[in-house]
């Protein structure tokens, strides 16, 4: 078994509250030359910015999973994470389809754009990516396993956009592979109120937006190989994988 230091929650110059600066090559050198081996691109509502971040650090040793931050229609955040270019493919169709065509006012939000290695613009997403999409938590989950993808209840414990902020609780019958938290001791306390949280797999992540945050929150991975279906039996602690805090 092998031990991958990992920050599976990193938004682009795509996400309109991210930094310009988030280009891929910035992203692939900096979380290199901050000790991590695997990331998760997970933009607000798009995909549009991983394949370019996957040929980079493919190229450079590091391996980079495919995702978005989803926004279902309660406003409640989750990550989803997908094994295949194919999966990809259909989960941004499915995004595109559901996403409200909300014009986006980049002075108001921010900028929409995904580039290339050099930081040349490929194109703009029209709609406001922060919007929520026209479908509910429910039927986004029941769709990523469809695709084969992991599920997963985004910064469970913040006090807006996170599924327990705005349901009150996490349903049971939700098919959620993990939850994430971003501040250990907030989360800490959630646990302490709503005990049955501990009955979930649970693991930090950044959700960075600037350089500057890249592996600032990472977790461990203990895993024969960095691959998708890995991730998956990290997420299932089956045969001896695990995902934990780095802390």
């Amino acid at each position: 078994m092998n031990l991958y230091r990992a920050d599976l929650h990193i938004h682009t110059c795509l996400s309109p509250c991210g930094s310009l600066e988030m280009s891929p090559t910035v992203i692939v050198e900096t979380a290199l030359a901050r000790g991590l081996d695997i990331i998760a691109v997970t933009d607000h509502n798009s995909t549009l910015q991983c394949p370019e971040i996957q040929k980079l650090g493919a190229e450079a040793g590091l391996t980079v999973f495919a995702g978005a931050e989803v926004c279902s229609r309660e406003e409640a955040h989750c990550v989803v994470l997908l094994g295949t270019e194919e999966a990809r493919v259909a989960f941004q169709q499915y995004l595109e389809m559901y996403l409200p065509p909300v014009p986006n006012d980049p002075e108001r939000f921010g900028d929409q754009v995904w580039v290339n290695r050099q930081d040349e613009i490929i194109g703009e997403v029209p709609y406001l990516l922060l919007s929520a999409l026209d479908r509910n938590v429910n039927q986004v989950a029941a769709f990523v396993k469809e695709l084969g993808g992991l599920f997963i209840a985004a910064h469970v414990e913040r006090p807006s956009f996170s599924l327990i902020s705005q349901l009150g609780f996490i349903d049971p019958a939700l098919p959620l592979d993990a939850i994430e938290y971003t501040d250990a001791s907030r989360f800490a306390r959630l646990v302490d109120k709503q005990k049955y949280l501990s009955n979930y797999t649970s693991y930090p992540a950044s959700d960075a937006h600037y350089p500057s945050q890249i592996g600032s929150n990472p977790c461990l991975i203990r895993a024969s190989a960095p691959l998708f279906e890995n991730i998956r039996m990290a997420y299932a602690k089956t045969q001896e994988h695990l995902v934990f805090s780095s802390a």
